[in-house]
């Protein structure tokens, strides 16, 4: 066998088995980037220096790519991941309520030191938690309103909503309220930059930028 032979075997050979391997090993980068999910912190610390911040308060990702936040504290500190994307639908985590006069509140459980808070003047107005912040909801843009179902709920933005909230997230292993989540994960469909904020702590400010 000569030389030249002898090379038209071997690369022969090496040809073969990457094309062999190809389809068990090969991953299109591409779809590996919109596919991956990247991972944001809401607060994080302990009980000596608890953490209000979004970590990192700015990432960059593409279209069909994923953002996941979670509560990485220590300590039961809750906080949301809201968009708000017209301010016509900007909320409070409690809100006013009106209610018939006839009304009676009972703590749960009876003889508990519990009591409802109510509004200065008619005594028909309690102030309570805001369902459209405590649990993830969606208003989209023609004012329709969805609950997501808790809990870590899972969304797609298309980028015409209105608002876009996560509820209330807290560390894994607590649970102040029924309803309440770990995560919130959000898919981007749209080019832009998406701003958000914690409605429990509104100086924690952070941004999606969409390429």
């Amino acid at each position: 066998m000569n030389q030249n032979n002898a090379l038209v075997i071997v690369t022969l050979i090496v040809v073969a088995t990457l094309t062999a391997a190809t389809p068990m090993s090969y991953v299109n980068p591409v779809n590996a980037i919109q596919n991956s999910k990247v991972m944001v912190h809401a607060g994080g610390g302990n009980n000596t220096s608890p953490l209000t911040a979004f970590v990192p308060q700015q990432v960059q990702i593409n279209i069909g790519q994923s953002v996941t936040w979670d509560n990485p504290s220590t300590v039961g500190e809750p906080h949301t991941v809201t968009f708000v994307l017209d301010n016509k639908t900007a909320t409070d985590i409690v809100s006013p309520f009106a209610v018939p006069s006839s009304t009676q509140f009972s703590s749960i459980p009876p003889g508990s030191n519990n009591e409802p808070v109510k509004a200065p003047g008619p005594s028909n107005v309690v102030i309570a938690l805001n369902a459209r912040s405590y649990i993830p909801t969606v208003i989209d843009s023609q004012g329709n309103v969805k609950h997501l179902p808790p809990p870590n709920a899972e969304y797609s933005m298309i980028g015409s909503e209105k608002y876009v909230n996560s509820g209330w997230l807290i560390p894994k292993g607590q649970q102040f309220l029924p309803g309440s989540s770990n995560a919130f994960t959000v898919t981007f469909q749209k080019t832009g930059t998406f701003n958000y904020f914690c409605e429990v702590h509104p100086w924690m400010r952070g941004s999606v930028v969409v390429k």
